[in-house]
């Protein structure tokens, strides 16, 4: 026999059994899959969300995108010079409100698409919010170090009651963890290469942390939770990890600084 599907009912006890109040703030990585079947699908997801929190909550998510990419599936070994010029020429640049999230999943970009959410302007490494004040956090985002300081998930850390909420996903996919790495005096790095301003924009290259890769996220996410600073629960069929944000931030920063100075002595 078939599962019953979650209804808003039933996922709105869920929120409230993990806690999670009224006037919170939540960033949000969530796997629909692993929630279930949902009588109305993300959508419900989303208004269960912005339910729970009120309207002095804010909800966030990540608005990741890939239109400011040279695409990823095209070989640039290839190709020549003139080619690779031309392609770039016509990659569509980012749209704040036309680009979709890349890799993110169906309730983030449900999320992007909601009345009332607001997106900042990276090309490649947006965030979406909703909720009062949205704009503050969203206004600034550097080019450059687009997790860190000067962004919105910097400044996320400065809200009261705001905190990670993971559904039914790993710390490996926890954007804050990027944000505590950028903080880090010994972090890893990498260029970012996408096309700034739109269509018309030009190309750029920025400074950025490295992408994890699995390799020290999940065991830094691991070594939090045995501070006892993590509720778990379930939301419809999904485990759930919930953790306060600048808690997560610091505690993130300090450990993966000490990790990269270790691996650096040690090569």
């Amino acid at each position: 026999m078939e599962a019953v599907p979650h209804t808003r009912t039933n996922l709105f006890n869920d929120l409230s059994s993990l806690g999670i109040q009224v006037g919170d703030g939540l960033f949000v990585h969530a796997s629909m899959s692993a929630i279930g079947a949902t009588v109305g699908g993300a959508r419900t997801i989303v208004e269960c969300l912005l339910e729970t929190v009120g309207a002095a909550g804010l909800i966030g998510m990540p608005g990741f995108s890939s239109d400011a990419y040279f695409p990823a599936e095209i070989d640039k070994s290839r190709l020549t010079e003139e080619q690779i010029a031309e392609i770039e020429n016509v990659v569509p640049g980012f749209d704040v409100a036309k680009s979709p999230t890349s890799g993110m999943g169906i309730i983030a970009e449900t999320f992007r698409n909601w009345p009332g959410t607001q997106r900042s302007a990276h090309p490649t490494v947006s965030i979406c919010l909703n909720g009062p004040k949205a704009s503050d956090f969203l206004e600034e985002h550097s080019l450059a170090w687009a997790t860190g300081e000067r962004t919105p998930l910097g400044k996320l850390r400065d809200r009261q009651a705001m905190k990670i909420f993971l559904i039914g996903v790993g710390w490996n996919r926890c954007s804050a963890l990027h944000t505590a790495e950028t903080l880090a005096q010994n972090k890893r790095t990498k260029s970012r290469r996408f096309k700034n301003s739109g269509a018309n924009g030009t190309w750029v290259e920025t400074p950025d942390v490295a992408d994890d890769m699995n390799r020290l996220f999940p065991t830094v996410g691991e070594a939090f939770e045995k501070t006892g600073n993590v509720s778990f629960g379930v939301f419809g069929s999904a485990e759930c990890r919930i953790c306060d944000f600048r808690s997560l931030v610091d505690f993130a920063s300090d450990w993966i600084d000490c990790s990269n100075r270790r691996s650096g002595d040690d090569s």
